[in-house]
């Protein structure tokens, strides 16, 4: 069985880990302080490219706190768009026992509801390319709570991340099976 200290316990990275099943890759595609959308609010968030329907887990235990999952095949923005589509995407926030909370956006699928507790590593979504987005890909970020959807963005560095845990644009990442 793992301790706290083989997850990582005081580095800052003991709950969050990939939103990717054991053993799954992934590019990313836009890192911390991205030039095309992660400024401002969003400058710690990441994008994963990844293909539509790709599994998408919690990155630590947490309960669901809101989630959006209206826009649908057929609809202007379900295969993404300009920023006219940002309110259109298809969405899960989880609250985590620190007081942050995780977003993964630009569902296909949403498999989770409000109110829901989860595990590390569980389901919560298929990827999509739903609502302010250029193509299929998993846009995530660890956020202060306030009580919306999109907060403002917090450091994230991810367990299974080697290193400083925090992976670059153009970076290939490998979620970890040993969790």
């Amino acid at each position: 069985m793992l301790t706290a200290k083989d997850l990582g316990a005081g580095t800052g990275r003991e709950l969050f880990t990939l939103p990717l099943e054991c053993g799954a890759n992934a590019l990313v595609s836009q890192g911390n302080h991205g030039s095309f959308s992660h400024a401002g609010r969003a400058q710690f968030a990441y994008d994963f490219d990844l293909a539509r329907g790709t599994p998408l887990t919690a990155m630590a235990d947490g309960t669901v706190t809101f989630v959006r999952a209206n826009t649908k095949a057929g609809d202007p923005c379900w295969n993404g768009g300009d920023t006219t589509c940002f309110l259109s995407a298809n969405l899960v926030v989880l609250a985590h026992a620190d007081g942050t909370t995780t977003i993964i956006k630009h569902l296909d699928t949403v498999l989770v509801h409000e109110g829901e507790r989860v595990k590390r590593g569980q389901r919560v979504g298929l990827s999509g390319s739903t609502g302010y987005s250029t193509g299929p890909h998993a846009h995530v970020m660890r956020q202060r709570a306030c009580g919306e959807a999109d907060c403002v963005s917090l450091p994230l560095s991810f367990y299974d991340v080697e290193g400083s845990g925090v992976p670059a644009t153009d970076d290939i990442v490998r979620a970890s099976c040993a969790l």
